[in-house]
C-alpha cells in the first residue's frame, strides 16, 4: 500500500502488511522502494516477526535498518479503533 500527498507524485509512504509469507520478500519490496522513491516504509507484522527482522536488517537489508519502521498488527488494531473513537465523538458533539 502507498500514501501520496500528491496524486501522481512518488508514494510519501509505503506500507507492507504481513500477515503470512515470507518477510525476506516483504523486506525487498520495502527497500526497493525506498531506494525508488525515498519513501518513508513500514513493515506490518506480528509481534514474532520482530526478530527475524532485526537479523535482516543487520545482514541483507543493512541499508533500510534506519529507515524502515516496524509496526505490530496490534498497534494497528489499537491505532484503528482509537481513531474511530475520535471520529465518532465529533460527529456527536457537530465538529464533523
Amino acid at each position: 500500500m502507498v500514501w501520496r500527498r500528491v496524486e501522481k507524485s512518488v508514494p510519501t509512504y509505503v506500507f507492507e502488511v504481513q500477515v503470512g509469507g515470507d518477510i525476506y520478500h516483504a523486506l525487498a519490496k520495502l527497500k526497493h522502494a525506498y531506494d525508488l522513491w525515498n519513501s518513508r516504509i513500514f513493515l506490518v507484522a506480528a509481534a514474532p516477526e520482530k526478530t527475524k527482522v532485526d537479523g535482516l536488517l543487520s545482514g541483507t537489508f543493512h541499508e533500510i535498518r534506519e529507515r524502515l519502521t516496524f509496526v505490530e498488527i496490534q498497534q494497528i488494531h489499537e491505532l484503528y479503533t482509537r481513531k474511530k473513537g475520535y471520529k465518532e465523538l465529533e460527529e456527536h458533539i457537530g465538529i464533523l
